[in-house]
């Protein structure tokens, strides 16, 4: 009898300590008690310490709050409750706000969204899950793909208008967060060198750049590139050198509109969407060549550009241009655009091959570049 009376006291004291954290969340202490109550109930809510998750669909849950006193947080992929297993997908407007000893948090790679919206039907606040956490730090981001804004909230201001100035936002290589880069300074964006060592970047917001022995420049119209000093400003397509196959690290920070470099002489184009070819050659890309004899090559019609790319309009292509990016890329081939002598019907491709005959597409005749209807 003693031992059950002992058992029974200690499962009491375990089910009071309990309480006694969940109570120490900010789950519990959300001023909003009319929203609270309206989708939160006892049945779709659990507190493992030192989060409280939501169950929001068949074996998937997002963070809801946190205990208000802790310094690290680091929200798991997947998280186990009464014999159950859930995997976290989520975060709530509420989920960090007010952790006012806070500094830093991870976010694990399940994470798809984020809570914040502006919109009176879907919540009370106008505010993010960072509102009051005025010492957070750092927040890791392992998602490959940065997590979406709920309810598409008004470009994400309301996710990043409570981080004190100085957070930074770590990223995975290869992971693509361009979404979130115009309404936060201190994100890891990132760029990954050919096999060649270049890579080109556009984006509409400030970045600099990161990574040790990387240089950035842009392209004047008679094939020179001119390196930029300093940050590279919002809306400045630009080539970055670095070693082949690189992870090339650019961090978003403030306009500097006082120090920004000239780049008026810049004929490099950019894009901030998917954009198709219309025609053969009317925009050259980054070779992909694998060996490559020119910088850049043309791209063909129906061919897809992806967001975020530079590239070169046809219209901004000089002899001069072409001769000089050849030259500065690989000096052999047919990349010095030699005249030659050759008669008006030879041809050669564009890896310096002579065809046997020419049909539809972009060759090298007696020495220059031409599209061959």
């Amino acid at each position: 009898m003693r031992k059950l009376l002992l058992f029974l006291g200690l499962c009491c004291g375990i089910a009071t300590a309990s309480q006694a954290a969940f109570e120490d969340t900010n789950f519990s202490k959300y001023r909003y008690t009319v929203f609270h109550a309206r989708y939160y109930q006892s049945s779709n809510y659990f507190y493992v310490a030192p989060l409280v998750y939501t169950v929001t669909g068949e074996g998937v849950v997002s963070v809801a709050g946190a205990d208000l006193n802790v310094a690290e947080i680091d929200v798991p992929e997947t998280v186990s409750y009464d014999g159950a297993e859930y995997r976290v997908t989520g975060i709530h407007g509420y989920a960090f706000q007010w952790c006012k000893d806070l500094v830093r948090l991870s976010l694990p790679k399940s994470v798809e969204y984020i809570y914040t919206s502006t919109t009176q039907e879907k919540t009370v606040y106008h505010s993010g899950p960072f509102l009051g956490c005025k010492q957070l730090k750092t927040i890791e981001c392992k998602a490959m793909k940065a997590p979406a804004f709920w309810n598409s909230d008004a470009k994400g201001r309301n996710l990043f208008r409570d981080l004190v100035e100085g957070v930074e936002i770590s990223t995975p290589a290869g992971s693509d967060y361009t979404s979130w880069a115009p309404y936060v300074n201190g994100l890891q964006l990132h760029a990954k060198a050919n096999a060649a060592g270049w890579a080109g970047f556009y984006l509409n917001k400030d970045v600099k750049l990161a990574s040790a022995g990387v240089a950035a420049s842009i392209l004047k119209a008679d094939g020179g590139t001119e390196t930029i000093d300093g940050q590279i400003p919002a809306g400045t397509p630009v080539l970055l050198k670095a070693q082949a196959n690189a992870d090339i690290v650019l961090i978003t920070v403030p306009a500097d509109v006082e120090n920004a470099p000239n780049v008026e002489a810049n004929v490099l184009a950019g894009t901030l969407t998917d954009i198709t070819a219309q025609k053969n050659g009317e925009w050259y890309v980054l070779s992909a060549a694998q060996p490559a004899t020119n910088l850049f090559e043309p791209v063909a019609a129906g061919d897809v550009i992806k967001k975020n790319t530079v590239y070169l309009p046809q219209v901004a292509l000089s002899q001069n241009a072409v001769k000089a990016l050849a030259k500065s890329y690989q000096p052999t081939g047919v990349g010095s655009v030699k005249q030659t002598t050759d008669k008006d019907d030879v041809y050669y491709d564009l890896s310096g091959r002579k065809v046997k005959s020419a049909s539809k597409g972009i060759y090298i005749q007696k020495g220059k570049k031409t599209y061959r209807q």
